[in-house]
């Protein structure tokens, strides 16, 4: 790949001079688990080449690959088809909102009919502007 790699939200900057990189060619994402303790995280895929591969990061990498994984979707789709205005769009299938336990924020979660959920913090006046914003569609 000949792009210049974007720093991920949350990642660290390092002073230590960098090792060559191996870079793992995946084919297929497999499975993933998540270590007893919390403290760590594996993704298993097929490389390229046939071979089994794995990814383990500490549980702290998840936040950045969150925040991340969009942003790389969307600049992926502009550059395939050309169109910066593509997004990775997922049928929502239930709303859930919730209180927090500060009393002037709120959760709203999205979920998906295959169980993808995603969840934001909103404050009352955001509560209030996306009903508004929903009876005048």
């Amino acid at each position: 790949m000949d792009s210049k790699p974007d720093k991920a939200p949350g990642a660290v900057t390092s002073n230590i001079a960098p090792a060559p990189a191996e870079d793992l060619i995946g084919q297929e994402l497999l499975t993933y688990e998540v270590a007893g303790d919390g403290n760590w995280f594996r993704m298993r895929f097929t490389c390229a080449n046939g071979k089994p591969g794995s990814l383990s990061l500490p549980t702290e990498c998840l936040h950045a690959l969150i925040m991340t994984l969009p942003r790389m979707m969307t600049q992926a789709l502009a550059a395939r088809y050309g169109d910066d205005s593509l997004r990775l769009v997922y049928p929502a299938e239930a709303v859930r909102i919730e209180r927090s336990p500060d009393p002037n924020t709120f959760i709203m979660t999205l979920v998906t009919p295959d169980g993808f959920a995603v969840s934001f913090s909103l404050s009352r006046q955001q509560l209030r502007a996306l009903s508004e914003s929903g009876m005048n569609a």
